[in-house]
């Protein structure tokens, strides 16, 4: 990575890191369960997609782009960040013969 795209990378992570304190004051509760988490992720990815459609299509700008990029990359990192805390859980059988 050349030194432009490297100190672009880090202005992007600082961001990110912004949005992540943020994000964490506003909603101090992250789900204890792995699926309930991933779904968080998954909802910020898909509001990037949309506002990456609407940018393709003449819609949108790229402030929304950069937002949006921003909140997935927040959550991204505090998914991660409670990697450890996930367990996974014992499925449920149905026992009646």
């Amino acid at each position: 990575m050349d030194c432009t795209k490297r100190a672009n990378a880090e202005e992007w992570t600082s961001v990110i890191l912004s949005e992540l304190s943020r994000a964490e004051e506003k909603h101090p509760e992250w789900p204890a369960d792995v699926v309930h988490a991933a779904a968080i992720l998954n909802e910020e990815a898909g509001e990037l997609i949309q506002a990456a459609l609407d940018f393709h299509c003449g819609k949108g700008d790229k402030l929304r782009l950069i937002e949006e990029a921003t909140q997935c990359g927040a959550m991204a990192l505090r998914f991660l960040v409670h990697l450890n805390t996930y367990n996974p859980q014992r499925s449920i059988t149905n026992d009646q013969g």
